[in-house]
């Protein structure tokens, strides 16, 4: 096989989706995971990712003997979890339809995934046991059992005010894990009227463009929006709990890329009927590197 091919009897007849795909450009638009964490390739089920914590080095004149570095090197365990479907599909709407019946399945159902996917990695509140409704630590449980979390987390019994995010804001930019090319703010759709109807101690509006159609970014920082990002039990593509805004260092989530987005197609599982089997899966790992990084502001009513 020539270097660069896949041999695609290797991968059980699974076919990647190609970069520009509409089911790659919808994981991207519903997932903020896959749009702006740290992304990490896998070549098997787990990989470590080392961390490194030291301190900064130190002025050491000439033939002083050089101190050694308080150092810290361990790792961040990352294990891939498969996310897998079949579609039965009538080849009549495959062969009658104007519209392109398999590219609409992958699209809807890589939609649901990235959905269910970000709320798995953010705002599950249980604590990973690597089924499917908690595979992974989300963010909010790893913010929440840290030593320093529960003050990390904000919760508001009304609206969501500008000194609680502001608040929320200092404690991510305390964190020695600050990086302000990197911070990013996360919030559920819900959360969105709340920004909008927020003003200043002044009485004035903190976004002063009430007529654009999503905020681009807030206090300076990029302000993006997922859907996952409501706290669950477990992992689901349509959370109901409370609605969550999350800011701190967007490279301190990661997301383990085992197997990208991939689709196959089969006639002959279905050959009694006049049906097409679509199976699609996704193989992704998520870990948070460094807890104090974060802080949330959770509305609780």
């Amino acid at each position: 096989m020539a270097a660069g091919r896949t041999d695609l009897t290797e991968n059980n007849g699974y076919i990647p989706e190609e970069k520009g795909s509409v089911a790659i450009q919808a994981t991207l638009v519903n997932s903020v995971v896959e749009s702006f964490a740290r992304r990490e390739n896998m070549a098997s089920r787990t990989k470590g990712v080392p961390r490194f914590v030291s301190d900064a080095p130190s002025i050491v004149a000439e033939g002083v003997d050089i101190p050694n570095s308080d150092t810290t090197l361990d790792e961040v365990v990352l294990t891939a979890k498969k996310y897998a479907q079949i579609f039965n599909i009538s080849e009549e709407d495959i062969n009658d339809s104007l519209v392109d019946t398999l590219n609409t399945y992958k699209r809807e159902w890589a939609s649901q995934w990235a959905r269910k996917y970000d709320n798995a990695c953010l705002a599950v509140n249980a604590a990973a046991d690597g089924d499917d409704g908690q595979p992974f630590t989300s963010l909010y449980r790893a913010v929440y059992t840290n030593p320093v979390g529960t003050s990390q987390i904000i919760q508001t019994g009304g609206a969501v005010s500008f000194q609680d995010i502001s608040n929320a804001l200092g404690f991510a930019e305390s964190s020695k894990y600050f990086d302000a090319a990197n911070t990013v703010i996360i919030a559920h759709p819900k959360m969105l009227a709340e920004i909008r109807n927020m003003e200043t101690t002044g009485g004035n509006l903190v976004l002063p463009d009430p007529l654009g159609a999503r905020p681009g970014s807030l206090f300076g920082y990029p302000l993006v929006v997922s859907y996952g990002a409501a706290l669950s039990a477990a992992a689901t593509a349509a959370p109901t709990g409370n609605p969550l805004l999350i800011v701190g260092n967007r490279n301190m989530m990661i997301n383990g890329v085992r197997g990208g987005v991939e689709s196959a197609i089969s006639r002959d599982a279905d050959f009694s009927k006049d049906g097409v089997l679509l199976k699609t899966r996704v193989r992704r790992g998520f870990a948070i590197a460094e807890a104090s990084a974060f802080a949330i502001v959770e509305k609780t009513a």
